[in-house]
């Protein structure tokens, strides 16, 4: 089953054991079996310890929050002026098993994290003197069966959950007051085989069916309700896994993981996807993450078994160039990639490693280690 061998990567199922007969999961072992010692290679200073298999980093105000699947937690980190993550003194917060993705809505009041084993989602309150995490009433919500990613709207009015185990979709109002998540008339919605990823606009939800091969498009109702677009799945490469959505909203890209390839796309005003010229791109070995910098000229994309692709957009096409230096350097079994609202710093959350690394981005997008200049 691909979410279960994808489990110690990057961010489905973690609280799994990997089954040794799962090739894939067979490769993960053997890269932290023969992983050198980290301490003999060149790390950055900003690398600090996260808990059991780490696998999301989302960021509010002044704190970084890390998922941590196979611990069943989130770790609380403040950001330094220098973009180095400090853990604070406090305890993780407990979520449900499994957290795989933690979203913050547009506001940053409240966090959210799917936990794909508890079939679940959590809802916390953010305390923007503190960091601190206090759940919402009401939490954990109801979700389908291995919810893995959220996606909020650039209103924060609604949430969306791929839920893997359902080949289903669970949309929810939120409470601007409370945080509290409540199921929209009509959900869950169906999509393809797998929904292993979702991007959201003010007007789609974009949803990446890892077993269909193909992104499921709907059009957001005004009850936060969905509706199939015309056309809708659009065919990827296999395995797409990630999807990330440009801040215009005019281009969506995915990472097929069965592949060494990203596809991209141009939205157009119906949410209808057309591959973009050049597509799909070169990307390194089980390509898993994709995030886009903030401006929506960089685009960067984990490679499970190694090293983090960087790419330069054409603002006119959508085509990814890759950037000098590409791919970086990361940790082992890196699962995820965010950058900071500035723009000016990136955070990899290492599986294999256990670790978060920071990193500077220069002018061009290029990730450097802190303080290796």
């Amino acid at each position: 089953m691909f979410l279960r061998l994808l489990l110690l990567t990057p961010l489905l199922l973690a609280g799994c054991s990997p089954s040794p007969t799962n090739p894939v999961d067979s490769r993960f072992s053997d890269v932290v079996k023969n992983r050198d010692n980290p301490s003999d290679r060149l790390r950055s200073n900003g690398t600090v310890k996260a808990g059991i298999t780490p696998s999301s980093v989302a960021i509010a105000g002044k704190y970084a929050y890390v998922t941590n699947s196979n611990g069943g937690n989130v770790m609380i980190y403040g950001i330094e002026k220098n973009g180095k993550l400090e853990p604070l003194k406090t305890a993780p917060v407990a979520s449900g098993w499994g957290p795989n993705l933690i979203a913050i809505d547009p506001s940053g009041k409240y966090a959210y994290t799917a936990n794909t084993d508890s079939t679940s989602v959590s809802a916390y309150v953010i305390d923007r003197n503190t960091g601190a995490l206090k759940p919402v009433p009401g939490s954990p919500f109801r979700a389908g069966r291995n919810p893995t990613f959220i996606a909020i709207t650039p209103s924060g009015k609604y949430a969306y959950v791929t839920n893997y185990g359902s080949t289903s979709v669970s949309a929810y109002a939120i409470d601007r007051k409370t945080g509290a998540l409540k199921e929209v008339p009509g959900s869950p919605f169906e999509s393809g085989k797998a929904p292993a990823s979702i991007a959201v606009s003010g007007k789609f939800v974009f949803v990446a069916n890892s077993n269909s091969n193909n992104v499921s498009v709907f059009s957001i109702r005004g009850d936060g309700s969905l509706a199939s677009v015309p056309g809708s799945p659009f065919k990827t490469g296999s395995g797409p896994f990630a999807i990330a959505l440009t801040p215009s909203g005019k281009y969506v890209y995915v990472t097929n993981s069965l592949t060494t390839k990203v596809s991209a796309f141009a939205v157009d005003g119906k949410g209808r996807l057309h591959s973009v010229p050049g597509s799909p791109f070169r990307a390194g070995m089980t390509p898993l993450w994709v995030t886009i910098s903030p401006s929506g000229k960089n685009v960067y994309v984990v490679n499970w078994l190694g090293g983090i692709s960087g790419y330069s957009v054409d603002q006119g096409t959508g085509a990814l160039v890759q950037l000098d230096g590409s791919p970086f350097e990361s940790g082992h079994a890196p699962k995820a990639v965010t950058v900071d609202p500035s723009g000016k710093f990136a955070y990899v959350a290492n599986g294999g490693d256990n670790d978060v690394t920071a990193y500077d981005i220069d002018s061009n997008g290029a990730l450097i280690f802190l303080k290796r200049r």
